[in-house]
């Protein structure tokens, strides 16, 4: 189990960097003619090194991770955690001790990534009190978030024998009961997608949108959206950053749009326009093909689990292969949940990717909008302006936007949009 685990970690690492690989022969090419005036000699240059400085970080952060991870596989940890009778309290020590792991490494990476590399090329204004209460209020969330799910699932795996008669159910049966424990998790999602609204609230001041004018063109903009956009705010990413982006939050019973004050001050109206008519095209999105394939896969991922249920016994020969593998005294819910989800990531990279490709689709069906209701040359030179300001990679290696981007790149959108 253990060398099955680490030649996994091995694999995906090597798969990391042939990707690098493959992204830094990209570097090398000349820009296309669409987007070569994006970048002076200089400033390119300065992107460049600007890469190759997160580039340098990620991978001392993915080493220092593959480290600790063997160290952790290889130690007796999980044996003296099993040694624990109740499961809740075994689960806690597991997060915790995961999460100040996970904790100390982002610290030191963000902190760098903010304090050095931003602030390098001028693109940080975040203090360092800022930093630490944006990150730790991050951190929380995601802590109290993992909280609720691991013990919700750990309290389903302890009691789905007791409630089903030892899994001697019909089919019929367990897609009730899956289907009622999926409810209840699509509540704790909507739940906690309230509390990060909340969480942004926390880290950004947003206000009403004040321009009059902008505002009533931007109302105009949003006819024809299925759903009402309730709030037009105004949020200030000047005190944290150089960025500049809007973006639509859609939230059961609550869409708003949110445009930083660094957009609204240093562009023209018609460059902010054609940003929104961008995000009005999102909420005129009817759903086609592709999201229909989307949805069907993760149907079957639900039918998988209404056929297991009844058949669920076949999974404790699992359980003792990983219980022999770390000699576990008590069940460890935890290293269970982690390895069938080092089972499952092949398929949710599948997964991931196509969810990037439908993104990607719908982003281009949003620039539609822009050019009917045209704004396509204010949003090309926008996109230029950005790009260059924010030290963007505007034309990734195909095979990399293909699996990892949700947004075209830069050359794709704008060649799009010259079309018409």
């Amino acid at each position: 189990m253990l060398k099955i685990i680490c030649l996994f970690y091995v694999i995906k690492s090597i798969w990391e960097l042939i990707l690098n690989g493959l992204q830094n022969q990209s570097l090398k090419q000349p820009l296309p003619k669409e987007v070569s005036d994006i970048y002076d000699e200089k400033r390119y240059k300065d992107f460049i090194l600007y890469k190759k400085k997160y580039r340098n970080l990620s991978f001392i952060k993915m080493t220092i991770e593959l480290i600790c991870i063997f160290l952790i596989l290889y130690s007796p940890f999980f044996h003296i955690v099993s040694k624990i009778q109740s499961i809740y309290i075994s689960l806690f020590i597991c997060i915790l001790f995961f999460f100040i792991v996970d904790l100390i490494l982002s610290l030191i990476s963000e902190y760098y990534a903010t304090f050095v590399i931003e602030e390098e090329f001028g693109m940080n204004k975040k203090t360092k009190r800022e930093f630490f209460k944006d990150f730790l209020l991050d951190q929380i969330f995601e802590l109290v978030f993992s909280f609720v799910i691991y013990t919700g699932i750990a309290f389903i795996c302890k009691n789905i024998s007791k409630w089903t008669n030892g899994f001697s159910i019909s089919y019929i049966q367990s897609f009730m009961i899956v289907s009622g424990i999926g409810f209840c998790f699509y509540l704790i999602f909507i739940l906690f997608s309230y509390l990060s609204f909340l969480l942004l609230k926390q880290q950004y001041h947003f206000e009403p949108l004040k321009d009059q004018y902008l505002l009533n063109q931007i109302q105009g903009l949003l006819k024809g959206c299925p759903k009402k956009v309730k709030d037009i705010m105004v949020y200030d990413e000047s005190k944290k950053s150089t960025t500049k982006n809007a973006f639509v939050l859609k939230l059961p019973f609550y869409r708003m749009i949110g445009i930083a004050d660094n957009f609204i001050n240093d562009n023209s109206y018609n460059e902010c326009l054609g940003v929104l008519a961008h995000e009005a095209g999102h909420l005129k999105h009817k759903n086609k093909v592709y999201n229909y394939i989307f949805y069907l896969s993760l149907g079957f991922i639900f039918l998988f689990i209404v056929w297991l249920l009844p058949n669920a016994s076949m999974l404790y020969k699992g359980i003792q292969w990983i219980d022999v593998s770390f000699d576990l005294v008590h069940p460890v819910y935890y290293l269970y949940f982690y390895i069938v989800s080092l089972i499952m990531d092949p398929f949710f990279y599948i997964l991931m990717v196509y969810k990037n490709y439908i993104t990607r689709k719908e982003e281009y069906e949003a620039d539609e909008n822009v050019i009917k209701e045209g704004y396509q040359k204010e949003l090309i030179q926008l996109f230029k302006n950005l790009s260059k300001d924010e030290l963007v990679n505007v034309n990734p290696h195909p095979l990399i936007e293909f699996l990892e981007y949700d947004h075209p790149s830069m050359y794709h959108r704008i060649i799009a949009l010259s079309k018409n």
